[in-house]
């Protein structure tokens, strides 16, 4: 009979499901996810506060980045650092919107239990 080898992709799915069993229902699901956690430094809090002001208003905004950007620090950029600051910018917009809409879901969800 041949030995199985437990190999590394085995011990990450472990603890995956052993990390699904024990998910604590009691907390919000948006503190326990990792891009929730990662947003609370202050210069990431600022900019999640105006994105929760863009998704948030009645007018509609072309382009939401354009509205992110800090100008100062962008003028200051050379032509690479604008492209990574753009682009990095955009990924966190996606995220912060995604946690957006979540917080706004279960927002829902609770005034309508009440």
């Amino acid at each position: 009979m041949r030995k199985r080898i437990k190999g590394k992709l085995y011990f990450l799915a472990k603890d995956a499901k052993s990390r699904m069993k024990n998910f604590n229902k009691e907390k919000s699901i948006f503190e326990q996810l990792p891009y929730v956690r990662a947003c609370f430094n202050v210069r990431d809090q600022e900019l999640y506060e105006k994105v929760k002001r863009i998704l948030s208003s009645d007018e509609v905004v072309i382009n939401p980045i354009k509205e992110l950007i800090d100008s100062k620090y962008y003028k200051t950029l050379t032509l690479e650092a604008k492209q990574k600051y753009v682009f990095d910018l955009s990924e966190k917009y996606k995220e912060m919107k995604l946690r957006f809409e979540r917080e706004n879901e279960e927002f829902a969800k609770i005034s309508n239990i009440m």
